[in-house]
């Protein structure tokens, strides 16, 4: 499937950016994607805004599976409470 679309931007629900960002650095690496985050809004719910233009809709879906899994593993090993 090509990857080469128009540039995406979306915004996302992050408690923590260093999680993300390990995440979407290990999706680019293996899948040849250009997954780079773009802002960090912090407040009472925080968010990040992420930037892509070398993608399929699935990497879009699976960046964030991907995303999921990590904190759950997180979660359990008591690394993180939220």
């Amino acid at each position: 499937m090509e990857l080469d679309k128009k540039i995406v931007q979306f915004r996302v629900i992050c408690n923590d950016e260093k999680y993300l960002k390990s995440s979407i650095d290990w999706y680019n690496s293996i899948y040849k994607t250009d997954f780079k985050i773009v802002n960090f809004t912090l407040g009472e719910v925080n968010f990040v805004d992420i930037k892509v233009s070398k993608y399929t809709l699935s990497d879009i879906f699976n960046i964030g599976y991907q995303f999921g899994v990590k904190e759950e593993k997180l979660r359990q090993k008591g690394e993180i409470d939220w």
